[in-house]
C-alpha cells in the first residue's frame, strides 16, 4: 500500500501544530529501490527544523514514524530531509574523515571523530571500508559513541 499521501498529510498537520505549516513544502515519495518512504521539506528557515547537528530533524523523523504507526498500523522505513541537510551533512562526514585519515597516517595512532549518531557513523565505517590504510571501529556508549580510524597492521 503507497503511503505518500498519508505522510504528506501527516507531517504537514506535525509542522501546522508547531508554527511551521505555512512556510514549509513538502514532497513524500516511496523509492522501491531501497524499500524507504523519503520526505522532503523545503523551507526558507530551515535551522530551526533541522537543530544542532540534525538532532531536531532526527525527532521530527522519529515523531512522524510513530504518528504514521498509530494512523496506519504499519512500521515505515522513513527518512525525512529538510533543504537536503543530509547530503551536505554526508559530504562533511566524508570530509571531516579523510582529515582524520590523514593525521592518522601521519601519525601512526588512531583517532576518533566525535561522538556521532549510529547513522552517520555508518556513513563514516561504509565510506572508509576499503581504504587501503585504515580500518574503523566504533568505541564509547549511547550518545558518547564515536568512530575511531586506526592505521592497519
Amino acid at each position: 500500500m503507497d503511503h505518500t499521501q498519508t505522510l504528506s498529510d501527516l507531517t504537514q498537520d506535525l509542522l501546522t501544530h508547531t508554527g511551521f505549516g505555512s512556510e514549509v513544502e513538502i514532497q513524500a515519495r516511496y523509492d522501491p529501490n531501497e524499500n524507504i518512504y523519503q520526505v522532503s521539506l523545503q523551507t526558507p528557515s530551515p535551522a530551526v527544523l533541522i537543530g544542532y547537528h540534525g538532532e531536531t530533524l532526527s525527532a521530527l523523523q522519529f515523531i512522524l514514524g510513530q504518528h504514521v504507526h498509530t494512523k496506519t498500523g504499519e512500521w515505515l522505513n522513513l527518512s525525512v530531509n529538510i533543504n537536503d541537510y543530509k547530503e551536505r551533512r554526508e559530504q562533511s562526514l566524508k570530509a571531516l574523515a579523510d582529515s582524520v585519515v590523514n593525521q592518522t597516517l601521519t601519525t601512526g595512532i588512531p583517532h576518533a571523530l566525535p561522538p556521532l549518531p549510529a547513522s552517520e557513523r555508518r556513513i563514516v565505517h561504509l565510506y572508509l571500508a576499503d581504504h587501503p590504510q585504515v580500518t574503523t571501529s566504533s568505541q564509547g556508549i549511547g550518545r558518547s559513541r564515536s568512530v575511531v580510524i586506526s592505521p592497519k597492521a
